[in-house]
């Protein structure tokens, strides 16, 4: 099943832009090309089906702020549509898939770029989410737009501000995007990659 063609995320979706959230560029501006970027998203946690929704529409909003479109796609469409996703996002509980992550106690997430995949691990994002005003797919979706953002810029890939901070923001609801110059590389690195469209 595809997450990105189902009515509930077009309506999020459409939530989003009707806030304000549209396709807008870091400095505020109207984006002018859309680039879609494939992205397969493996839900190994278990993540309830609305909550991941919810976080891959946030997700997108973040990209769509800076002229990219997002089309979600799970493993089962992947090889229904024979898509060869150019980014994977795994989402994982970190204690149950321990392994490499065990090193990074505190990480929420893993960007591997040499292989175009990142980890996520939702237990963390959820253990993180107690006692703060925002949900925990809202969080998650912060997440997944930061991991990605470490598949598609220079290592390592954070700044002062904006969603590729070192720490997550788990007080505001706001939607952080990427700066100009992040907005830049990512528009660069996929306008120039062949399996994106």
């Amino acid at each position: 099943m595809a997450f990105g063609g189902h009515g509930a995320v077009r309506i999020l979706l459409a939530m989003f832009a009707a806030a304000g959230l549209g396709t807008v560029t870091a400095n505020g501006q109207t984006a002018p090309d859309q680039s879609t970027v494939i992205v397969r998203m493996d839900n190994l946690a278990g993540v309830l089906s609305a909550d991941l929704r919810f976080a891959e529409g946030r997700a997108a909003a973040v990209f769509r702020r800076i002229g990219v479109d997002i089309e979600w796609v799970d493993e089962d469409e992947a090889v229904r549509r024979r898509i060869g996703a150019p980014l994977t996002i795994v989402l994982v509980n970190g204690e149950k898939n321990a392994g490499r992550a065990a090193q990074f106690v505190d990480a929420l997430g893993l960007a591997d770029r040499t292989i175009r995949r990142a980890h996520i691990f939702y237990d963390r994002v959820a253990e993180l989410n107690a006692g703060t005003p925002r949900t925990v797919s809202s969080l998650l979706g912060d997440v997944i737009a930061h991991e990605l953002g470490h598949l598609l810029l220079v290592p390592p890939g954070h700044s002062a501000d904006g969603i590729m901070r070192p720490a997550l923001e788990t007080k505001s609801w706001s939607l952080r995007t990427f700066t100009q110059a992040q907005a830049r590389e990512i528009r660069s690195r996929l306008d120039n990659a062949a399996p994106v469209r």
